[in-house]
């Protein structure tokens, strides 16, 4: 069901949480693309480099591949400021059950 640019999606579709992890021989591939970016929008301020789309473009080139990791864990996270308020007090239950640390190291 789509509502205001929203979809709703059952609880077993996999979607990205854009939290990508890469190798080292990952970075000179992404700054070949950025250059390109910014020769084709780097005069537009609100002109967004997205890392998802670099990925696809490699994988369509045949230049790269990846791997989806499946987590339990529910996501949170700080997109406005409004926000913050939000995902500190999840971070607090999530201490307070011994899940995640309360100062990482």
């Amino acid at each position: 069901m789509q509502d205001n640019g929203k979809t709703e999606v059952s609880g077993d579709v996999p979607v990205s949480m854009n939290f990508w992890a890469f190798k080292p021989g990952f970075f000179p591939l992404l700054e070949e693309e950025f250059i390109g970016f910014l020769k084709e929008k780097g005069h537009d301020l609100k002109s967004e480099y997205y890392f998802n789309i670099v990925v696809d473009n490699l994988i369509k080139k045949g230049i790269a591949t990846t791997k989806v990791l499946k987590t339990k864990s529910r996501w949170f996270g700080v997109t406005y400021k409004e926000d913050k308020p939000m995902v500190q007090a999840k971070f607090k239950g999530l201490h307070e059950k011994g899940i995640y640390p309360e100062k990482l190291r």
